[in-house]
């Protein structure tokens, strides 16, 4: 019986060496997928804010630009309004 355990002996350190390797490699493949999806999601994240700042700003030049446009020509149309009344009182 001892000459069996013998001859199984060998065959179970294998198993255990066998074993380890695999949780070991589960380990690696693990912390890999969890690395490469954090990288993934803070690269993703930052485009993300990059592409709503650059929105953000575009609205703002726009609408900096309508805001603009809508105080020079109500400069002009009360300009115009002035004027009249100016000529008026000129004469």
């Amino acid at each position: 019986m001892t000459k069996y355990m013998y001859l199984l002996l060998p065959i179970f350190i294998t198993s255990c060496a066998s074993v380890g390797a695999v949780i070991d490699g589960g380990k690696d493949l693990t912390m890999s997928v969890v690395d490469s999806t954090v990288k993934t999601a803070g690269k993703m994240t930052n485009a993300v804010l990059d592409d709503v700042s650059s929105v953000v700003d575009t609205v703002g030049d726009s609408v900096g630009e309508v805001v603009d446009t809508v105080v020079e020509e109500i400069d002009e149309q009360t300009n115009e309004l002035q004027n009249p009344e100016e000529e008026k009182q000129e004469k």
